[in-house]
């Protein structure tokens, strides 16, 4: 009995064992498109985020800056609008898998923090007069191009938030956005 134990050990380890390519076989380079899946998946992309009926408009003239930190081992990007004609500036705190060191593309949804959420507590817009309006929904979208021709991160960020008298708060963002 002792013996089958032994031998069956080692027949398990044999047949466990990774096969090896042989290295005198050379693996033909792929060149055709065959279809697949490169594992990305950008259907996210196609997402269109409502920017019609705005009570409030975050479009032209508008600054963008961005504090890169991270928060319980995610990315956490805090991006300031600022509309230099009305001196309001919207806020988006938003979190996301540390992937990149450019703000992560996606779609954000209202959230606690978790990742690819924008946060319920951190994301406001902020008066002239240093008073804040809250939001009770929203959703985030960020396109970028890191390897935009000014050597800088482009993006495009499109932004739908609701508050509590049922306000629409609306940006439409492209451009840099200025480290801070």
């Amino acid at each position: 009995m002792k013996y089958l134990s032994i031998l069956l050990a080692l027949l398990f380890v044999v047949a466990c064992e990774p096969t090896v390519d042989n290295p005198d076989t050379p693996t033909p380079p792929n060149t055709e498109d065959d279809g697949k899946d490169d594992g990305k998946d950008d259907s996210w992309m196609d997402e269109v985020i409502d920017t019609s009926d705005a009570n409030y408009l975050f479009k032209d003239g508008i600054t963008g800056r961005v504090m890169f930190l991270e928060s319980y081992g995610l990315s956490n990007d805090y991006i300031s609008l600022n509309d230099n004609a009305t001196g309001l500036t919207l806020f988006l705190d938003l979190y996301s898998p540390m992937v990149y060191d450019y703000v992560t593309p996606g779609i954000y949804t209202f959230g606690d923090g978790a990742a690819m959420t924008v946060h319920r507590e951190y994301c406001y817009i902020r008066f002239p007069d240093e008073t804040l309006m809250r939001f009770t929904d929203g959703r985030v979208k960020v396109i970028a191009d890191p390897e935009h021709s000014s050597g800088y991160p482009y993006y495009h960020i499109t932004a739908r938030f609701v508050n509590e008298a049922e306000e629409v708060i609306v940006a439409d963002y492209e451009g840099q956005l200025i480290e801070q």
